[in-house]
């Protein structure tokens, strides 16, 4: 076994793995501190995940995928969650950008960069975590960060939530309908299968509803993109 420790989300878990490049994969984020939690990887967490691999959903290979499925099943009892999507903050301000795979959501996080600049810092390209406390939402950099490995070991106050769809025009709204909100956002967060991890899972989700903006944006893949965004949502958000 490959023992390391790495910290997310304030919290030092300690790490039996089988696999030294899982380590590798945890690099920007390894820790000596005391440990909070100690996860040791299974041959049932791999076979588990290669019978989940038939249906295309694991991340990187099998075991890198079920030690985030058991960090997300754990982490969950301290109102932490997995959001599938392109975080980023802009004057320590978090952002979130959600989508179905492969309907852009990086694409549209590279134009914001490109047209904010150096303001513009990724916290997790594909599935940071969100921390409910009793007023606030924090979103916070973790390893699962996509292809592109574009995410950092820093976290920021979510302002807001922007769900994107392509179109040939760029639009945008503000949504207020609280079970449209509830109906998109489900989609796209992790939900154990226990039944009470789940239901802690889904209160979780509920508090983060109450706690911030939420838009849809309809956009194109130009650079025109990015300025309706950051113009008409971000730079709001961040007065």
């Amino acid at each position: 076994m490959v023992n390391f420790k790495i910290k997310i989300v304030d919290t030092v878990l300690e790490i039996n793995a089988f696999n030294e490049s899982t380590k590798r994969y945890c690099k920007d984020f390894l820790s000596e501190e005391e440990s909070n939690y100690v996860i040791t990887m299974t041959e049932e967490d791999l076979k588990n995940e290669r019978t989940t691999s038939e249906t295309g959903k694991v991340y990187v290979n099998e075991e890198i995928s079920a030690l985030y499925r058991k960090i997300a099943e754990l982490l969950v009892d301290d109102n932490i969650i997995v959001f599938h999507g392109s975080s980023f903050m802009v004057d320590n301000n978090g952002f979130l950008i959600t989508a179905r795979s492969g309907v852009g959501k990086s694409t549209h996080s590279r134009n914001l960069k490109e047209y904010i600049g150096e303001r513009f810092i990724y916290i997790n390209d594909d599935k940071p975590l969100l921390k409910v406390d009793e007023n606030s939402v924090t979103v916070y950099g973790t390893p699962w960060n996509g292809k592109e490995r574009r995410s950092n070991d820093i976290s920021a106050p979510l302002k807001a939530v922007l769900f994107l769809s392509r179109g040939e025009t760029n639009t945008y709204r503000k949504i207020v309908n609280k079970e449209e909100i509830y109906i998109k956002m489900i989609s796209q967060i992790y939900l154990p299968k226990e039944k009470n991890k789940r239901e802690l899972a889904l209160k979780t989700a509920d508090a983060i509803l109450k706690n911030i903006n939420f838009y849809e944006i309809n956009v194109t893949k130009d650079i025109e993109s990015a300025k309706m965004t950051y113009e008409e949502i971000i730079k709001n958000e961040i007065k």
